[in-house]
Protein backbone atom coordinates (compact mmCIF):
# COMPACT_ATOMS: atom_id res chain seq x y z
CA UNK A 1 0.00 0.00 0.00
CA UNK A 2 3.04 2.26 0.29
CA UNK A 3 2.97 2.74 -3.48
CA UNK A 4 -0.58 4.09 -3.13
CA UNK A 5 0.06 7.44 -1.41
CA UNK A 6 -2.73 10.02 -1.14
CA UNK A 7 -1.52 11.91 -4.23
CA UNK A 8 -1.29 8.67 -6.21
CA UNK A 9 -4.83 7.69 -5.22
CA UNK A 10 -6.12 11.07 -6.42
CA UNK A 11 -4.23 10.67 -9.69
CA UNK A 12 -5.58 7.16 -10.24
CA UNK A 13 -9.11 8.45 -9.55
CA UNK A 14 -8.68 11.21 -12.18
CA UNK A 15 -7.32 8.66 -14.64
CA UNK A 16 -10.26 6.34 -13.89
CA UNK A 17 -12.76 9.12 -14.57
CA UNK A 18 -11.04 10.09 -17.81
CA UNK A 19 -10.79 6.47 -18.96
CA UNK A 20 -14.36 5.61 -17.95
CA UNK A 21 -15.83 8.48 -19.98
CA UNK A 22 -13.75 7.63 -23.06
CA UNK A 23 -14.51 3.90 -22.84
CA UNK A 24 -18.24 4.51 -22.28
CA UNK A 25 -18.42 6.68 -25.40
CA UNK A 26 -16.54 4.04 -27.41
CA UNK A 27 -18.81 1.33 -26.00
CA UNK A 28 -21.80 3.36 -27.23
CA UNK A 29 -20.31 2.97 -30.71
CA UNK A 30 -20.28 -0.80 -30.17
CA UNK A 31 -23.98 -0.66 -29.33
CA UNK A 32 -24.80 1.59 -32.30
CA UNK A 33 -22.94 -0.68 -34.75
CA UNK A 34 -24.46 -3.88 -33.34
CA UNK A 35 -21.08 -5.15 -32.15
CA UNK A 36 -22.65 -5.90 -28.78
CA UNK A 37 -25.94 -5.50 -27.02
CA UNK A 38 -27.16 -5.25 -23.46
CA UNK A 39 -30.31 -7.21 -22.57
CA UNK A 40 -31.55 -4.44 -20.26
CA UNK A 41 -30.46 -1.12 -21.76
CA UNK A 42 -31.20 2.10 -19.92
CA UNK A 43 -29.60 4.93 -21.90
CA UNK A 44 -28.35 4.93 -25.51
CA UNK A 45 -28.67 1.13 -25.58
CA UNK A 46 -26.25 0.70 -22.67
CA UNK A 47 -26.84 -0.85 -19.27
CA UNK A 48 -26.83 1.43 -16.21
CA UNK A 49 -23.62 -0.14 -14.92
CA UNK A 50 -21.41 0.56 -17.98
CA UNK A 51 -19.93 3.90 -16.84
CA UNK A 52 -19.46 2.86 -13.17
CA UNK A 53 -18.08 -0.48 -14.34
CA UNK A 54 -15.46 1.21 -16.49
CA UNK A 55 -14.60 3.54 -13.60
CA UNK A 56 -13.99 0.61 -11.25
CA UNK A 57 -12.01 -1.21 -13.97
CA UNK A 58 -9.73 1.80 -14.50
CA UNK A 59 -9.29 2.22 -10.74
CA UNK A 60 -8.13 -1.39 -10.60
CA UNK A 61 -5.83 -0.99 -13.61
CA UNK A 62 -4.24 2.14 -12.16
CA UNK A 63 -3.71 0.60 -8.73
CA UNK A 64 -2.27 -2.58 -10.25
CA UNK A 65 0.03 -0.50 -12.46
CA UNK A 66 1.37 1.42 -9.45
CA UNK A 67 2.14 -1.74 -7.52
CA UNK A 68 3.41 -3.89 -10.39
CA UNK A 69 5.60 -1.23 -12.04
CA UNK A 70 7.61 -0.84 -8.84
CA UNK A 71 7.94 -4.58 -8.20
CA UNK A 72 8.81 -6.16 -11.55
CA UNK A 73 12.07 -8.14 -11.81
CA UNK A 74 15.23 -6.09 -12.27
CA UNK A 75 15.52 -7.08 -15.95
CA UNK A 76 12.27 -5.27 -16.81
CA UNK A 77 12.86 -1.52 -16.99
CA UNK A 78 10.03 0.73 -15.80
CA UNK A 79 11.83 3.97 -14.96
CA UNK A 80 10.48 5.93 -17.93
CA UNK A 81 7.04 4.33 -17.54
CA UNK A 82 6.99 5.69 -13.95
CA UNK A 83 8.25 9.18 -14.81
CA UNK A 84 6.19 12.28 -15.51
CA UNK A 85 4.73 12.23 -18.99
CA UNK A 86 3.36 14.76 -21.43
CA UNK A 87 -0.15 15.64 -22.50
CA UNK A 88 0.97 15.26 -26.13
CA UNK A 89 2.07 11.66 -25.64
CA UNK A 90 -1.20 10.92 -23.82
CA UNK A 91 -3.22 12.51 -26.64
CA UNK A 92 -1.38 10.40 -29.22
CA UNK A 93 -1.85 7.16 -27.24
CA UNK A 94 -5.53 7.92 -26.57
CA UNK A 95 -6.19 8.82 -30.19
CA UNK A 96 -4.67 5.52 -31.33
CA UNK A 97 -6.67 3.59 -28.73
CA UNK A 98 -9.95 5.31 -29.62
CA UNK A 99 -9.37 4.69 -33.33
CA UNK A 100 -8.79 0.98 -32.67
CA UNK A 101 -11.83 0.82 -30.37
CA UNK A 102 -14.09 2.61 -32.87
CA UNK A 103 -12.83 0.58 -35.83
CA UNK A 104 -13.76 -2.59 -33.95
CA UNK A 105 -17.34 -1.36 -34.05
CA UNK A 106 -17.34 -0.53 -37.73
CA UNK A 107 -15.37 -3.64 -38.72
CA UNK A 108 -17.00 -6.21 -36.46
CA UNK A 109 -18.47 -8.06 -39.45
CA UNK A 110 -14.93 -9.26 -40.26
CA UNK A 111 -13.61 -10.58 -36.94
CA UNK A 112 -10.66 -12.49 -38.43
CA UNK A 113 -9.45 -9.41 -40.31
CA UNK A 114 -9.87 -7.23 -37.21
CA UNK A 115 -7.79 -9.69 -35.17
CA UNK A 116 -5.02 -9.63 -37.77
CA UNK A 117 -5.03 -5.82 -37.97
CA UNK A 118 -5.19 -5.25 -34.20
CA UNK A 119 -2.52 -7.77 -33.18
CA UNK A 120 -0.30 -6.87 -36.14
CA UNK A 121 -0.52 -3.12 -35.51
CA UNK A 122 0.15 -3.72 -31.82
CA UNK A 123 3.33 -5.62 -32.71
CA UNK A 124 4.42 -2.76 -34.96
CA UNK A 125 3.76 -0.09 -32.32
CA UNK A 126 5.44 -2.26 -29.67
CA UNK A 127 8.60 -2.64 -31.78
CA UNK A 128 9.11 1.15 -31.72
CA UNK A 129 8.19 1.99 -28.12
CA UNK A 130 10.26 2.40 -24.99
CA UNK A 131 10.53 -0.18 -22.19
CA UNK A 132 9.09 -2.89 -24.41
CA UNK A 133 9.22 -5.71 -21.84
CA UNK A 134 7.09 -3.74 -19.36
CA UNK A 135 4.66 -2.68 -22.09
CA UNK A 136 4.28 -6.29 -23.23
CA UNK A 137 3.61 -7.48 -19.65
CA UNK A 138 1.04 -4.71 -19.28
CA UNK A 139 -0.60 -5.42 -22.65
CA UNK A 140 -0.90 -9.18 -22.08
CA UNK A 141 -2.28 -8.63 -18.57
CA UNK A 142 -4.89 -6.17 -19.92
CA UNK A 143 -5.87 -8.53 -22.75
CA UNK A 144 -6.31 -11.53 -20.47
CA UNK A 145 -8.01 -9.55 -17.71
CA UNK A 146 -10.29 -7.65 -20.07
CA UNK A 147 -11.36 -10.69 -22.07
CA UNK A 148 -11.94 -12.71 -18.90
CA UNK A 149 -14.00 -9.93 -17.31
CA UNK A 150 -16.09 -9.31 -20.41
CA UNK A 151 -16.43 -13.04 -20.98
CA UNK A 152 -17.74 -13.40 -17.44
CA UNK A 153 -20.30 -10.66 -18.12
CA UNK A 154 -21.28 -12.61 -21.24
CA UNK A 155 -21.58 -15.84 -19.25
CA UNK A 156 -23.91 -14.01 -16.85
CA UNK A 157 -25.91 -12.79 -19.90
CA UNK A 158 -25.29 -9.14 -19.03
CA UNK A 159 -23.80 -8.43 -22.46
CA UNK A 160 -23.71 -10.29 -25.77
CA UNK A 161 -21.25 -9.80 -28.63
CA UNK A 162 -22.36 -10.36 -32.23
CA UNK A 163 -19.35 -12.65 -32.80
CA UNK A 164 -17.96 -14.67 -29.90
CA UNK A 165 -14.83 -16.71 -30.58
CA UNK A 166 -13.58 -17.51 -27.09
CA UNK A 167 -15.41 -17.36 -23.74
CA UNK A 168 -18.29 -15.19 -24.98
CA UNK A 169 -16.07 -12.53 -26.61
CA UNK A 170 -14.48 -11.99 -30.03
CA UNK A 171 -10.78 -12.76 -30.39
CA UNK A 172 -10.04 -9.23 -31.62
CA UNK A 173 -11.08 -7.84 -28.22
CA UNK A 174 -7.70 -8.77 -26.77
CA UNK A 175 -6.09 -6.57 -29.41
CA UNK A 176 -8.18 -3.58 -28.32
CA UNK A 177 -7.00 -4.09 -24.74
CA UNK A 178 -3.39 -4.49 -25.86
CA UNK A 179 -3.54 -1.13 -27.64
CA UNK A 180 -5.06 0.23 -24.43
CA UNK A 181 -1.77 -0.56 -22.65
CA UNK A 182 -0.13 2.37 -24.46
CA UNK A 183 -2.91 4.70 -23.30
CA UNK A 184 -2.81 3.36 -19.74
CA UNK A 185 0.93 3.90 -19.51
CA UNK A 186 0.76 7.47 -20.81
CA UNK A 187 -2.30 8.16 -18.63
CA UNK A 188 -0.40 7.00 -15.56
CA UNK A 189 2.52 9.22 -16.51
CA UNK A 190 0.26 12.27 -16.80
CA UNK A 191 -2.36 11.73 -14.08
CA UNK A 192 -0.28 9.93 -11.45
CA UNK A 193 3.46 10.32 -11.88
CA UNK A 194 3.29 13.95 -12.93
CA UNK A 195 1.52 15.02 -9.73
Amino acid sequence: MAAMGRRNVAGVAWLAGFGAIAATLCDANHVATGTLRYPQPVLFGQAWWVLPGFFVAFLGMGAAYLVAASRVPAGIATEQSRAAGSAGALAEAMTSFVLVYLSSGFGNESPALLSLVFYGSFALRWAFTYERAWLLVLAVALAIGGMTTEGSLGALELVAYRHADVFHVPLWLGGVYMHGAFALREGMRVFVYRR
